[in-house]
C-alpha cells in the first residue's frame, strides 16, 4: 500500500526518504499552557505550497473554531492529481489528535503528544507509517512538516517545506 510519504516523495521529483531522527526517548506530555484548546494550533490555519516545478504539494486549513482544525492536501505532479488526504485536528477529552484520511480512506488517529507556540507532534505507535506528525511554525510564512515511521522494519521519513499562499 502506498502511503503519504510514498507518494509525496514520488510526487515532488522522487525526494529520498530519510532517516528518522527522533525516537521515543524525545516523547512528552502535552503542556499544559500548550494543547488544552484547539486555538492554540491556530497558526496553523491557511494555505501552504511545497512547488518543485512543474510539481506541488499543497494543504490548506480552516481557522481554529467548534473544537476542530480541518485541512486537506493534495499532490499534483505533471498536472494531474496523484494523491489527496483529509485531515482534521480535534479536541476530545483526552487531548487533541490528529486524524489522516489518505485517499479518502478510514481515519487514523494521532494524539497530541508535544506541543509550543511554533510547533506541535503528534503520534501513533500502533501505526507502522507514519507513527510521528510533526508541524513547526518557522516564520508567518514558512511551514515545515515532517513525518515518521518505519518500512520493512527499518525507520523512514519524509519533510515537507511550505510557504504561506
Amino acid at each position: 500500500m502506498l502511503t503519504r510519504s510514498h507518494l509525496a516523495a514520488l510526487a515532488l521529483c522522487g525526494a529520498p526518504l530519510l532517516a528518522c531522527k527522533s525516537g521515543p526517548h524525545e516523547r512528552e506530555t502535552p503542556s499544559r499552557t500548550c494543547g488544552d484548546s484547539i486555538h492554540d494550533l491556530g497558526w496553523l490555519s491557511g494555505s501552504w505550497l511545497q512547488a518543485t516545478a512543474p510539481n506541488t504539494l499543497e494543504e490548506h486549513w480552516t481557522h481554529a473554531d467548534g473544537g476542530t482544525l480541518m485541512g486537506v492536501s493534495r499532490a499534483v505532479v505533471q498536472g494531474k492529481t496523484v494523491f489527496f488526504e483529509y485531515m482534521r485536528i480535534e479536541a476530545r477529552e483526552d487531548g487533541l489528535y490528529y486524524v489522516a484520511q489518505p485517499m479518502g480512506r478510514p481515519g487514523t488517529d494521532f494524539k497530541l503528544v508535544r506541543c509550543n507556540s511554533s510547533g506541535v507532534l503528534f503520534e501513533n505507535l500502533q501505526n507502522e507509517h507514519p507513527k510521528h506528525i510533526r508541524y513547526e511554525r518557522l516564520s508567518p510564512t514558512h511551514l515545515s512538516a515532517r513525518i515518521e515511521g518505519e518500512k520493512d522494519g527499518k525507520p523512514v521519513a519524509q519533510d515537507f517545506h511550505f510557504t504561506r499562499m
